[in-house]
Order: structure tokens, then sequence, then C-alpha cells
């Protein structure tokens, strides 16, 4: 494409010289815009790491805690996966590269990512599944009304906001 090796075969007239010219140039764009291509991916692969969502777990080595619903939830749904005794040991085995991914319950995965692992983990901003939670009280109880009113508002108050914030590093419910 751009002429070497050909040199008993180059044009000799000025309007085919200026053709060659202009071909050697678009020739070494092209490359040098596939090369960047290239390289931009597979830096942009090694920045980002190689799970951004549930289809990405298929592929690499996931680590849950034993016995929790996450590892109902990861078994119905047909993955492999380690198991490990506690969220620490499968963070720290995160973290020496023995797994690709740790999937938990988010918010206590966030905190203890914040905590301990902020320099070798990143948590990926995804949820796979949302568990809700719930305060039981007996039937008719007269404590439920104050009990609504008191729990909205907290989870609408400045003082929620902050503490999400600086528990869980963004300022809206996981």
């Amino acid at each position: 494409m751009t002429q070497a090796g050909a040199a008993q075969n180059a044009p000799a007239t000025l309007p085919g010289r200026i053709v060659a010219t202009g071909w050697m140039i678009a020739s070494v764009i092209a490359i040098a815009v596939f090369t960047a291509g290239i390289t931009s991916t597979l830096t942009r692969r090694g920045l980002e790491g190689a799970v951004h969502g549930f289809n990405d777990l298929r592929s690499v080595r996931v680590g849950a805690v034993a016995n929790s619903a996450t590892t109902d939830y990861l078994t119905r749904q047909q993955l492999s996966f380690r198991a490990f005794p506690d969220l620490q040991s499968g963070l720290s085995a995160l973290s020496r590269g023995t797994i690709d991914a740790f999937v938990h319950d988010k918010p206590l995965l966030t905190w203890i990512v914040r905590k301990d692992f902020s320099a070798s983990v990143r948590v990926v901003d995804t949820s796979f599944s949302s568990e809700r939670y719930a305060i039981v009280l007996p039937k008719g109880s007269t404590l439920r009304p104050m009990l609504d009113l008191a729990v909205l508002d907290q989870i609408e108050s400045d003082w929620w906001r902050q503490t999400l914030f600086q528990t869980l590093g963004n300022a809206r419910s996981p």
C-alpha cells in the first residue's frame, strides 16, 4: 500500500505521482486509525474490567458467600460460582485475582469495598434482583401509622441522603 519494494514500478508522470502520494498518505492514516481503535478498545477493557452486567458473569470466575440468597440466585440462574465463608474472604480473592467477580447484597458490598478494598475492587452499578425489607407488626396495630410516618420522615430527610452518601458513596437508595 505504501509502495515499499516497488521502486522499479513507481509512477513516472506527475498525475501518477500525485495519486501515489495520496494513496500512501491515506494508507498511513488508515493504519493509524486501525491501530488506535484496537489500542483504545484493549485499554478500555483493561480499565473497566471484565464484568459490566449479568450476562458477563457466564464467562468469568464468580464468587459468592456460601449459603446465602446470592448463591440461591446464582444456582437458579445456572451460573457456576465459588463459595466463600464470608464477604471479606471473597473480596480478598477478588483483589488477588483468584476470581473475576464477586456477587453479594449491593449496599453491604458497597460499604465493605469503600471501607477495606477501595484501591483494588470496584462495585459495578448493576442490580440483578431487588429484595424488599419489611417490619412486621400484628394485624390492626396502632403502631403502624406512626411507624409509617417515622420511616417516611427519615428516608426523605437530608440526614438519610447524607448517610447514604457517607456509607455507600451515592445519594440514592440502592
